[in-house]
């Protein structure tokens, strides 16, 4: 890697440095930003900037490409951000989690997730290590994975007896599509997931 420093206007410098890259990267990122109006110096600096801010993080920019793939499925379901209390407090009014028409429409939307999320996750394995950091970023989520063999137990703590329900019916159909069995028991607040791929 060779590096030389340059000189900009009013006293700012840029480091000129040759970073190997892999050839079809480099054409298509050169493509994209003259599509976009943006300097391939730019786009360079501005993508190791990322990068360096994701491994802070302890996310690799490969698998900040996966969960970005993950939230797009997401938002394909027209997803909005609520608070998890929220969905309790209605829970808790209507008795949503129990209607059968919500239980049918929450394994329904389920298995259209799963369903998705299967063409681009290989296995069910693939899918809880993007989940997994996906989820830490969320401040609200409390959630715990682990593994011994084919067996994930997943524990999810929600707000509410009420609302931890609905999840569990939306998620046992999601993992469903990944060819695997589910046994999910409720205590109180809490999900309990055994998933046996």
């Amino acid at each position: 890697m060779g590096s030389k420093i340059y000189k900009r206007n009013k006293g700012s410098s840029v480091s000129r440095t040759t970073v190997p890259v892999e050839s079809e990267v480099a054409k298509e990122a050169s493509s994209v930003a003259k599509a976009q109006g943006y300097s391939v110096v730019k786009l360079a600096s501005d993508a190791l900037k990322l990068a360096v801010e994701l491994l802070r993080r302890g996310i690799t920019p490969g698998k900040a490409i996966e969960m970005f793939r993950l939230l797009e499925k997401a938002l394909a379901f027209d997803v909005v951000p609520v608070p998890l209390s929220y969905l309790e407090l209605v829970a808790k009014k209507w008795k949503m989690c129990e209607d059968e028409e919500v239980i049918a429409f929450l394994r329904e939307t389920g298995a259209k997730f799963g369903k998705i999320a299967v063409q681009d996750f290989r296995s069910f394995g693939e899918f809880m290590a993007v989940a997994s950091q996906f989820f830490s970023l969320l401040s609200v989520s409390r959630l715990s994975f682990s593994r011994s063999g084919n067996t994930w137990r997943i524990v999810f703590a929600g707000t509410g007896e009420m609302s931890v329900k609905c999840l569990g019916y939306f998620a046992e159909e999601a993992i469903r599509q990944f060819g695997c069995t589910v046994k999910t028991t409720y205590e109180s607040n809490v999900i309990v997931a055994e998933v046996n791929c």
